[in-house]
């Protein structure tokens, strides 16, 4: 069970998902169709976008924020021009190297900071900006987990509420059942609990025995007026498990 894919700790896939208004501007803004988020486990499949084109597009799909620690300071630089220079310190980083067949598309590339992308080359060029890789996943860790709403009498513990933007429950006559989707403007209320990892690995090992769970995103969700990070199962047809 340990292998499961929701049960592996990622440091991206605790990168909250970009709202998918935002694919969309960045698409309509770049005339690129086929912009996406960046997949945690990176990307050899898809056709490469030339360069300059996809580098430009991903800083602003990442609203030129580092993806891991949020900076995106532009620091003053000495010339000799009559004229100010700007050093911009962000980086567009692959999450698979191109050494190794990752292709310079969205799903491979993510905006990090000089500083996170240079811990990228540590324990063998890991591709996970970390100092340390021991230090990565410590069991004291905790974090925002939410609950699958036919899953609530797995959990004894506290449960808050929060709020999904763009996302809502839709019945598909096709399956005839209910679907998370995506839906720009909508607003969908979900169960949230904070655990440590043991306790997520056990209360997930319970949720995979009972229903068909492929892994876990991140997305943004807010919690009263702060927005807080949540982690998301998603079932085998990749929906919300909510």
């Amino acid at each position: 069970m340990i292998d499961h894919p929701a049960l592996r700790e990622n440091l991206y896939k605790d990168i909250p998902k970009l709202p998918q208004s935002r694919i969309v501007n960045v698409s309509m803004s770049f005339g690129i169709s086929e912009v996406q988020d960046f997949d945690p486990d990176g990307d050899r499949a898809s056709k490469s976008i030339p360069w300059p084109n996809i580098s430009r597009a991903v800083l602003a799909r990442d609203d030129y924020r580092c993806r891991v620690c949020g900076n995106g300071s532009l620091t003053a630089v000495d010339g000799s021009k009559d004229y100010n220079k700007i050093h911009f310190s962000l980086e567009v980083h692959h999450i698979i190297p191109r050494k190794d067949g990752g292709s310079d598309s969205f799903r491979n590339l993510i905006t990090l900071c000089e500083e996170c992308h240079r811990k990228t080359f540590s324990d063998g060029y890991s591709g996970i900006p970390v100092g340390k890789a021991k230090d990565l996943f410590s069991f004291g860790k905790t974090f925002l987990f939410a609950l699958p709403a036919d899953s609530l009498g797995l959990f004894r513990g506290n449960i808050r509420s929060a709020t999904l933007e763009d996302y809502d429950r839709i019945f598909d006559p096709t399956e005839n059942r209910y679907r998370v989707m995506p839906m720009l403007n909508a607003r969908l209320r979900i169960n949230v609990a904070e655990l440590n990892v043991d306790d997520y690995r056990s209360l997930v090992s319970a949720i995979i025995r009972e229903h068909d769970v492929k892994d876990y995103f991140t997305l943004e969700a807010k919690g009263g007026n702060m927005p807080i990070k949540v982690r998301i199962l998603l079932d085998g047809q990749s929906d919300l498990l909510v």
